[in-house]
């Protein structure tokens, strides 16, 4: 997984899948799917105006609107998390994901864009959770979440 900076208010990354775009690009809309490998409960409506809603647990939620939508190639949503805490509010930034296949194998890019803060944690963030993409997508069990599901000595 690479992990380039573009500047100060967003991000880039992208990580190779051993599978087919039309697979991965499944795990990226379907809510069921989406499940298996971030969140408890999720929403995403395919279309321009639709919702994007990411329960990672009852304190840590994600939202937004999606923008655009091309099958099997790419993503756009914005995003901010749902709560007063967080300067990143529901809306206030923008995910595009593009997936680039070849020989079976798929390319997935996120850029992540207009962060007012936290560049470095929402970084971490996606890479964790590229990770996890990448093993539910190649059909492994990416198994209990430890954001969603902290340590109790955590």
């Amino acid at each position: 997984m690479t992990t380039p900076k573009a500047d100060t208010t967003s991000l880039t990354r992208q990580i190779s899948i051993d599978a087919p775009a039309a697979t991965v690009f499944k795990y990226l809309i379907d809510p069921e799917l989406m499940c298996t490998w971030m969140g408890q409960a999720c929403v995403f409506e395919p279309f321009e105006g639709g919702e994007y809603r990411c329960e990672i647990n009852e304190n840590i939620v994600a939202g937004g609107k999606v923008l655009e939508v091309v099958q099997d190639q790419k993503i756009v949503y914005t995003f901010g998390w749902e709560g007063g805490e967080n300067p990143v509010t529901v809306g206030s930034s923008k995910v595009e994901i593009t997936l680039e296949e070849s020989n079976g194998s798929t390319l997935v890019k996120l850029f992540h864009s207009e962060l007012v803060a936290a560049v470095e944690e929402h970084g971490g963030g996606w890479d964790h959770y590229l990770a996890r993409l990448a093993t539910a997508a190649t059909g492994g069990d990416a198994g209990p979440d430890p954001v969603a599901n902290p340590p109790a000595d955590a």
